[in-house]
């Protein structure tokens, strides 16, 4: 425990911090102080809205060493599966790629609409079956199911009619680095072509924006943003982040980044990023918001912000955060019952594998050891 003495000194060094660093908070409280001319207000408008989120694979793996079993699942707001797989990092990844073909899954889809013959080759985070098993990273699942996610995004926006006009919510921004090269960017190419499609066989408009519940950009200029009152007024409103305040946050500048070297690994954007309150009052939390692109060229931004205000302020139970996000996030999730019928699947599953004489055995380690569903790749 410190003592007075400490504390004191501890506090004398914090000050002369905090007078050293003052320059660079004069500079940061600068650039929010540019943003304040660039805040407008959100009004209101109704739409449909509706988000697509994935089972979150670091929660809901089940092991039993050595199994490792990752239940796969994207669902909508609604409740409804647009995917649904269950895999090892352990398994066979010519067998996985394969299947895709054969049940023409959404990520299948994707690769046949790009041109691709492969998952190793749609993402470099994905190890081909020449790979040595001693360097295969256990992690991968995760990747496969992020690429899902895309894929399920994808398959949403070019293939399903649309009976109104529609708002996607993605959760997370609209950026990624899984993707090989040029695919990501044709992806979206591919996108909107059928956005307008859409809206000239239908006359349905379809926005898509993706939102997260806090930033790197957004952490570094909160304090900025309140001691300069920007965003921090009554009403909704949002604001535009530069480019350049992007860069200057992130350490690895390939973030970001729309071009690249030859070789370079970098993230790709489709989304132009903002701030946003949905909230009222003037100290209600502020989001980071990323706005495809395409909408920014047909001068849809306020539009889209207006439909994801009537959204987001239904939100519940984290208030004045898009209400479709939390509804898909809930029908996600794998707990309780689902989580139960889960563990009786890869168990039934390994004791068929190991057979019956074993089965005695293998209830005890699951009464004594329980399952582990939590913990982390690689370990």
């Amino acid at each position: 425990m410190l003592d007075r003495e400490q504390i004191e000194a501890l506090g004398s060094s914090i000050r002369r911090l905090a007078e050293s660093d003052n320059a660079h908070l004069q500079s940061i409280r600068e650039q929010a102080r540019a943003l304040r001319h660039q805040v407008r207000p959100i009004r209101p408008r109704n739409t449909t809205a509706v988000s697509l989120m994935a089972t979150d694979a670091g929660e809901n793996f089940i092991q039993f060493d050595p199994y490792l079993i990752v239940p796969v699942r994207v669902v909508d707001s609604y409740g409804k599966p647009h995917f649904l797989d269950a895999l090892s990092p352990y398994m066979s990844v010519a067998e996985l790629n394969a299947a895709q073909f054969e049940h023409n899954t959404p990520l299948g889809i994707l690769m046949r609409d790009l041109g691709v013959p492969s998952l190793w080759t749609l993402s470099r985070l994905i190890p081909s079956p020449e790979t040595p098993p001693e360097e295969v990273k256990l992690r991968w699942v995760q990747d496969y199911r992020d690429l899902a996610e895309w894929a399920v995004l994808y398959k949403y926006l070019v293939y399903n009619q649309f009976a109104t006009d529609t708002l996607l919510v993605r959760d997370g921004l609209l950026r990624s680095l899984i993707f090989n090269g040029d695919l990501f960017a044709r992806m979206w190419e591919r996108i909107r072509q059928a956005v307008e499609q859409h809206y000239q066989r239908e006359r349905r408009r379809i926005f898509v924006v993706g939102i997260a519940k806090r930033s790197k950009v957004l952490d570094r200029y909160l304090l900025a943003l309140h001691l300069e009152g920007v965003l921090v007024q009554q009403g909704a409103c949002y604001a535009r982040i530069p480019r350049a305040m992007e860069e200057q946050v992130y350490r690895w500048t390939y973030y970001g980044r729309v071009e690249a070297e030859e070789g370079e690994a970098y993230y790709k954007v489709v989304g132009a990023l903002h701030f946003a309150k949905f909230g009222p009052r003037r100290y209600d939390p502020i989001y980071p918001v990323d706005v495809w692109v395409y909408h920014q060229q047909r001068n849809e931004v306020d539009e889209v912000f207006s439909y994801l205000l009537a959204d987001a302020q239904a939100g519940f139970p984290t208030p004045f955060y898009p209400l479709c996000l939390q509804k898909a996030h809930e029908q996600a999730t794998l707990s309780g019952l689902e989580g139960d019928l889960l563990q009786d699947l890869v168990l039934n599953a390994i004791r068929d594998a190991t057979g019956t004489e074993e089965a005695s055995a293998l209830e005890a380690y699951r009464m004594l050891s329980g399952a582990r569903r939590r913990g982390s790749y690689g370990r």
